[in-house]
């Protein structure tokens, strides 16, 4: 049986220091080629945390953070943690107008960043939204178009002008006297906001999630154990720190069970494998895509996985019988869970059928419950309707967003996911898709979900996706992207065919198109507005029907 972690009240900062007292020099974190102690967190904590002071940030300000998966991340999130401060990580991939929306929905005051991150010169889009001039050389900022930001640090090795350097950011902190640090640590409270996180966006802007303390420490250590992680074992972060798998699912893991979280910069599938052989992880993290991605690489069978017992996934059944089988990790589960609440996992502990077909138990302290969308009665087993999480395990509120709060936070604190699904006898969710997700075909609802999880049975596709696009008589018809195993040949025609010939005639794709470059966001969830924009339904209005 895997060990049951009880809920803890603590603020994220005190968790790290009871951590250092009782691990001290033990590694919790592999930060790409970084191995950092439960000591060395808690000193550079402190020492960040005086910084922030120093500069000016107090009890609810926010810290923005555009960066990868670098340890600095870690230092930032837990030194907020420290003073009150409310960290917000932001998107590596975003745009000069998502940074913008970020910077100015969130009013962050302080800004730590990297110059360059791939593709992305982050120093120059940061310069184009401030405006000229109004950034000095060791990053004060006076600009009208961001009137709260008021520093930028940089913590790339060499910085170019327009950013305080780390080094000189960490030095500044020496000003601030340790009492003052504890004094401020001492007067927090585990309900108080410690994390903005902005949603994922795969169908419309982000919103911004206010998370408590406590919803950091606890949101995946109960998730951790039910996949058999134990203290001092390893456990593999493919998620981005900007998501919420990431930041809580992966970052705080070793402050409750003393283990050892190893993460690369941002995803990469010979850095991942590498990490997993050299690290001995025991345990890991993943979206399909990933696995996908892995598998079907030419060195995969070259490198040493043979550590790992066990996995979580997010995806459809189908795809996780064949991840499973072609990578010979047998022990992969399925959860559920959302930024603004969860959640459930499933277990090494149960069968087959229900780690692969459904996302397991709620965890302790959360309840789930199936409601009828329009009248909010509660449903009975096996009676599809819209999830509900009940308990400790959600965000406190939409920053700025209060009517958007109202309409997923409900009189009793438990949350609204716009997820359908069911429960068995047993409390084993299973999920259906998002209620957002429906297509209206003809006055029909069809689940984009139950569309894919029919294509994924035919033998020749990797990866599909279903949109709706205009129709003028049917209002929206389906309308299929699909991705071919590697040497397959298909036409259009005969995968509407397969379809016509297993489903109801009104959830036949009626168009199909084919991609190998997938929109994705960094956590490896496919973008499916990008898709809508993409695939343009000019054509769809005049093409034969099925």
């Amino acid at each position: 049986m895997n060990k049951i972690y009880p809920i803890r009240e603590i603020c994220l900062g005190d968790a790290l220091d009871q951590a250092s007292d009782r691990w001290n020099h033990q590694i919790g974190w592999v930060l790409g080629e970084r191995h950092v102690s439960f000591a060395e967190m808690r000193e550079q904590a402190d020492g960040v945390a005086r910084a922030l002071l120093a500069s000016g940030i107090r009890t609810g300000d926010v810290v923005a953070a555009l960066m990868p998966n670098l340890a600095e991340f870690a230092f930032c999130m837990m030194a907020c943690g420290k003073i009150g401060a409310i960290i917000a990580p932001i998107n590596t991939r975003s745009k000069r107008f998502e940074l913008e929306h970020f910077l100015k929905h969130c009013g962050a005051r302080l800004l730590v960043r990297v110059d360059h991150f791939l593709k992305q010169d982050f120093r120059a889009q940061v310069v184009d939204l401030c405006g000229e001039g109004t950034i000095s050389d060791d990053g004060d900022v006076r600009s009208a178009h961001l009137p709260d930001l008021r520093k930028i640090v940089s913590v790339s090795p060499e910085p170019l002008p327009g950013a305080l350097s780390w080094s000189s950011f960490m030095a500044a902190g020496a000003a601030v006297a340790p009492a003052e640090l504890a004094a401020m640590q001492a007067g927090l409270r585990w309900n108080d906001p410690v994390l903005l996180q902005y949603t994922s966006g795969t169908t419309s802007l982000p919103k911004g999630a206010l998370c408590n303390h406590r919803y950091v420490v606890n949101f995946g250590v109960n998730r951790a154990s039910r996949l058999g992680l134990g203290e001092g074992e390893a456990a593999l972060n493919t998620q981005p720190f900007y998501h919420i798998g990431g930041s809580c699912g992966a970052l705080p893991l070793p402050l409750s069970i003393g283990c050892r979280v190893v993460s690369p910069a941002y995803y990469d599938v010979e850095t991942v494998l590498s990490l997993i052989e050299r690290e001995r992880c025991v345990t890991r993290s993943g979206m399909t895509a990933m696995y996908l991605m892995e598998v079907e690489h030419p060195r995969f069978r070259e490198y040493d996985l043979s550590s790992l017992r066990s996995g979580w996934i997010a995806g459809a059944p189908e795809l996780t019988e064949d991840i499973s089988r072609r990578s010979g990790l047998s022990k992969i589960v399925q959860l559920y869970g959302s930024t603004e609440g969860g959640g459930t996992s499933g277990s090494v502990d149960d069968s087959v059928e229900l780690r692969t077909q459904s996302c397991g138990r709620a965890f302790p302290g959360v309840e789930i419950l199936i409601v009828d969308p329009e009248s909010d009665a509660i449903l009975p087993p096996r009676v599809p309707g819209e999830i509900v999480v009940k308990g400790w395990l959600r965000m406190n509120e939409y920053l700025k967003q209060p009517v958007e709060t109202a309409a997923v936070v409900r009189a009793d604190g438990s949350v609204r996911t716009g997820d359908r699904g069911y429960l068995d006898e047993g409390g084993y969710l299973f999920f259906l898709g998002r209620i957002k997700n429906m297509l209206r075909v003809g006055g029909e609802n069809v689940s984009a979900e139950e569309v894919e999880s029919m294509l994924l049975r035919h033998p020749k596709i990797k990866l599909a996706a279903v949109i709706g696009v205009p129709d003028p008589r049917l209002q929206e018809v389906v309308m299929a992207i699909v991705e071919l195993k590697e040497g397959a040949e298909a036409t259009e025609r005969e995968i509407i065919d397969f379809c016509s010939s297993r489903m109801a005639n009104f959830r036949v794709p009626r168009f199909v198109r084919f991609t190998t470059d997938w929109p994705m966001t960094g956590s490896g969830k496919i973008q499916k507005h990008v898709l809508k924009d993409h695939f343009a339904p000019e054509d769809a209005l005049v093409a034969g029907r099925v």
